[in-house]
C-alpha cells in the first residue's frame, strides 16, 4: 500500500477573485503609457501651440521638464507598476506564499501611489500655471492637450483611476480572509 498522500490544494475564489483583480490593476496602468505611446506628439504639439496662441514661448515646457507625451521615465512608473502587480498576480494565483507575502507589502503601496496619482492630477492645473506665470491660461494649455485624446479615453483613465484604487483596497481585503491565509498558510 502506498502511504505518500498526494494532497490537491483548491485554490480558493478569495485568492482567485484577487489575482484577477491585480491582472486587470495591472492593465488599469497600461492605459495612460499606451496613450501616450500613440497620442503623446500631438498631444505635446497641441500644448506648445496653445502656448504660441497665448504669445508665450512654448519652449518653455522644455525648459522646466514639462512633458504632454509619455516616453523615457514617464513611462517607468506606469509600467514598472503593471509588471510587478501582473508578476505578483501570478504568483498568488500560483499559490505562491512569496507572492502573497509581497501583496501584503506591495498592493498597499500601490494604494499610496493612487492617491499621489489623484493629488498630482488635482494639481496639474496649478503645477503647470506656476511655470507659465500669471499672464497664461494652464487650464487653456491643459485642455488643447486632453482634447487630441479621444473622448472615450479621458472617460476610460478616469475610471481607471477609481477601479485601480478599489482593486487595491479590495485584493488586501481578499487575501487577509481566513480562506486566503489558509491557502497561503506555510506548509498547507
Amino acid at each position: 500500500m502506498d502511504t505518500t498522500e498526494t494532497r490537491i490544494r483548491i485554490r480558493p475564489s478569495t485568492v482567485t477573485l484577487a489575482g484577477i483583480l491585480q491582472l486587470l490593476f495591472a492593465a488599469g496602468f497600461l492605459i495612460a503609457p499606451l496613450a501616450g505611446v500613440v497620442y503623446g506628439a500631438d498631444v505635446q504639439a497641441a500644448a506648445e501651440a496653445e502656448l504660441a496662441r497665448q504669445g508665450l514661448d512654448p519652449a518653455v515646457l522644455a525648459q522646466n521638464n514639462i512633458h504632454f507625451d509619455e516616453g523615457g521615465y514617464a513611462l517607468f512608473l506606469p509600467v514598472g507598476t503593471a509588471v510587478v502587480a501582473a508578476l505578483l498576480a501570478g504568483l498568488n494565483l500560483a499559490g505562491k506564499r512569496a507572492g502573497w507575502v509581497l501583496t501584503l507589502v506591495i498592493q498597499p503601496l500601490f494604494l499610496v501611489l493612487d492617491i499621489f496619482i489623484l493629488i498630482s492630477e488635482a494639481s496639474r492645473v496649478e503645477y503647470l500655471q506656476s511655470f507659465l506665470g500669471a499672464g497664461a491660461d494652464a487650464q487653456a494649455v491643459i485642455n488643447a492637450a486632453s482634447n487630441v485624446y479621444p473622448g472615450w479615453l479621458l472617460a476610460v483613465t478616469d475610471v481607471r483611476q477609481l477601479c485601480t484604487f478599489a482593486a487595491s483596497a479590495t485584493v488586501v481585503v481578499l487575501l487577509l480572509l481566513p480562506s486566503a491565509r489558509a491557502f497561503f498558510r506555510k506548509g498547507a
